[in-house]
């Protein structure tokens, strides 16, 4: 997959571009500060009052006088291409905390049912990285829990430069929201802390406005954290028949086609083989072709076993450095590398800096941060 794959359902992009159109599910109660978001809805539809959303959409060939949603895609490169154009019209540069903190359980339509209605948080989690993979297949979110802690991590599988910020603005924002509202505000079950995995923006200071717990810069993973014993929290709205209705009803209305490309399916089964890497081969065979095969379907996709591998080494090494560990030896080992002077050079090779000037860094902005 690339910048110009088409693989981001219409139905589910137009969430978020015309935000106007909310639909009730009768979950008001849920939702949290009802009042304050309805007054940046009204601030939001003022700014936005002069933006054409047909002009929008044509802009990046899209036609939306067709009508029809079902079975049409956008590639990552046309959805770039409308966050720019809203940030250049609205002159908001944080757009994405601001639409992202208005976005409440019904804009997220059934995905957003499907996902609360899970018996535990633990699983509401884990129902949200895996619809993002179906529905925006250019994130990848994923859970984990180590050490007293539990987290959403989001990475980007494809590069969203320059427009990195809004996507995990408006998602982080959104789904913290959620977490809120869903375990009623009870602090020992609310995020401990918010980190992105890029330098603090000028309008940084609106991120600390909008979390109401530590955010932190500069870290090796974009990531909600939460104490782990909240992920056994059960759901008020658990249910597991509606969540599996609601994802029904989500994917006849919404039918996507990210888990077809190769690539990303290839890197999901390289994530479930953590820590004992497979050949090409036994990756092949996983598929059902043979290793040539899959070389020849990479090689079209623009990719190869080895850089999918690279992808989730390096997601990896930043997960590992983002709950605290410091070992490289260790992680050489962990992730497959004949020495440590391999992976150092590997590491270079992914991010432009070794790995103990990268350490080095993130260890001093995370003290930093944690200065009162």
């Amino acid at each position: 997959m690339d910048l110009d794959t088409p693989c981001i359902p219409l139905g589910h992009i137009l969430t978020y571009f015309n935000i106007a159109q909310k639909p009730e599910l009768g979950l008001s109660a849920y939702e949290g500060d009802a009042d304050a978001r309805a007054v940046q809805l009204n601030k939001l539809m003022q700014v936005a009052m002069g933006l054409d959303h047909n002009e929008m959409f044509a802009r990046v060939g899209i036609d939306l006088s067709e009508g029809n949603i079902a079975g049409r895609y956008l590639s990552t490169r046309q959805v770039l291409g409308l966050v720019e154009q809203s940030i250049t019209h609205m002159r908001m540069p944080y757009l994405g905390l601001f639409v992202g903190n208005i976005m409440t359980v019904s804009h997220h339509g059934f995905a957003g049912l499907t996902c609360i209605t899970q018996p535990t948080l633990r699983e509401c989690s884990e129902t949200t990285a895996r619809l993002c993979r179906e529905l925006f297949p250019a994130l990848d979110m994923s859970v984990h829990e180590a050490d007293g802690l539990v987290w959403l991590a989001i990475d980007e599988n494809v590069s969203l430069a320059p427009f990195t910020h809004y996507f995990m603005e408006l998602n982080s924002i959104s789904f913290y929201n959620i977490v809120c509202d869903l375990v009623g505000r009870e602090p020992e079950l609310m995020p401990i802390a918010v980190e992105f995995a890029y330098p603090e923006p000028e309008w940084g200071h609106v991120y600390r406005r909008y979390f109401k717990c530590p955010v932190r810069f500069d870290c090796p993973q974009t990531r909600i954290v939460r104490r782990a014993g909240s992920a056994d929290f059960e759901l008020p709205l658990g249910n597991r028949l509606m969540a599996m209705t609601a994802e029904k009803s989500l994917f006849q209305r919404i039918p996507t086609r990210a888990m077809q490309f190769l690539p990303l399916k290839l890197r999901h089964f390289l994530v479930r083989s953590y820590g004992a890497m497979p050949s090409l081969e036994r990756a092949a065979s996983e598929f059902g072709m043979s290793g040539r095969t899959m070389r020849r379907r990479l090689a079209e996709d623009g990719t190869s076993y080895q850089q999918e591998v690279d992808v989730i080494r390096e997601r990896f090494a930043r997960g590992y450095f983002a709950r605290g560990g410091h070992s490289l030896a260790e992680l050489s080992e962990v992730l497959g590398f004949s020495s440590t002077q391999a992976f150092s050079r590997a590491f270079q090779r992914w991010t432009g800096e070794s790995a103990q000037a990268y350490l080095a860094r993130v260890q001093g902005s995370a003290v930093e941060q944690r200065s009162p």
